[in-house]
């Protein structure tokens, strides 16, 4: 998940405050003393996992000091807080092992997900009853996914498998099996580590454009949020597993898109080719398909963001 380029981007952000001041030096005894101290701390299994579970980084703008709320810097800074909210649930996803970003399933896959439609709103045995109802009419915990769905359309109507998820696809709200797993893990995440659909995603980079346009006024804010908002792009390309056309207008922000997403691309396909080298893995010959299967997905991923 370019862990190195992620902490590149994100641990030296600019501000308008300028440079800290260097601390006074420590002496010899207190520095060992302080040593000791922070070895016992990273040798402690407990707190190792509470870092590792706990999104350490996060994105910060610089606000204009002594500015009217209505005014345009109100509406500026109103943009500031939403990239920072939607960054840190993204950069928190990511912390907690979920994919953070989702750019192609929006808000309203996740509507159809969790909005049951009352029994009586049928009148016939459509492929949407089918994925909330039983054949004997008790309504289902989950809706069908689409394949179990193109599976029922199957028995239903003899379909061949192909038509069956025709149908299931443009005749029904069903989502395919890893969106909806995707869908139902994010709404069991806490508000904080949620990660982003499509519709979130679009609005953060809405708000990464605005942020880069910063209203006339002082220099030193102008200056570190332009760069702060370039950052900000270059991370969402290296969070993003599967290729995408940069969703920036700005020329600046979409080349620094752009740039660190082909080369996350680049190399996930790599280290995937390197464990295509080790032997047959332990879980047998279904595993060593997966991972081929994985190795080849990567690889289509790169070459579509080479060109």
């Amino acid at each position: 998940m370019s862990d190195r380029e992620v902490g590149q981007l994100l641990n030296d952000l600019p501000s308008a405050h300028g440079a800290s001041k260097a601390s006074a030096p420590a002496d010899a005894s207190g520095l060992g003393g302080r040593l000791r101290a922070w070895k016992r701390r990273l040798n402690d299994p407990a707190k190792r996992a509470r870092r590792a579970a706990r999104a350490i980084r996060h994105i910060r703008f610089v606000y204009f000091a002594h500015v009217d709320d209505d005014s345009l810097f109100g509406e500026y800074h109103h943009e500031l807080v939403t990239a920072e909210v939607l960054l840190d649930r993204a950069l928190a996803a990511r912390a907690s092992g979920m994919r953070a970003l989702n750019p192609t399933l929006s808000g309203d896959a996740e509507d159809r997900l969790f909005v049951r439609p009352p029994r009586g709103s049928f009148y016939d045995v459509t492929p949407e009853y089918i994925r909330w109802y039983g054949r004997d009419g008790i309504r289902r915990d989950v809706p069908m996914v689409r394949e179990e769905l193109a599976i029922e359309l199957m028995g239903e109507y003899a379909y061949s498998y192909n038509q069956a998820l025709n149908v299931a696809t443009n005749n029904s709200g069903a989502l395919a099996r890893e969106d909806q797993t995707w869908l139902l893990a994010r709404a069991k995440a806490p508000i904080y580590c949620r990660p982003l659909h499509a519709t979130e995603f679009r609005q953060l980079v809405k708000a990464i454009e605005a942020a880069y346009n910063v209203p006339h006024g002082d220099a030193n804010v102008t200056r570190a949020n332009v760069e702060i908002a370039r950052r900000a792009a270059a991370m969402l390309g290296a969070l993003l597993d599967e290729y995408i056309q940069t969703p920036f207008r700005t020329p600046e922000l979409a080349k620094a898109f752009a740039d660190f997403h082909s080369a996350h691309l680049q190399r996930v396909a790599d280290a995937s080719r390197m464990l295509a080298l080790l032997p047959v893995p332990v879980t047998g010959v279904m595993g060593w398909f997966s991972a081929k299967r994985a190795r080849i997905y990567a690889e289509v991923q790169a070459r579509l963001a080479s060109r």
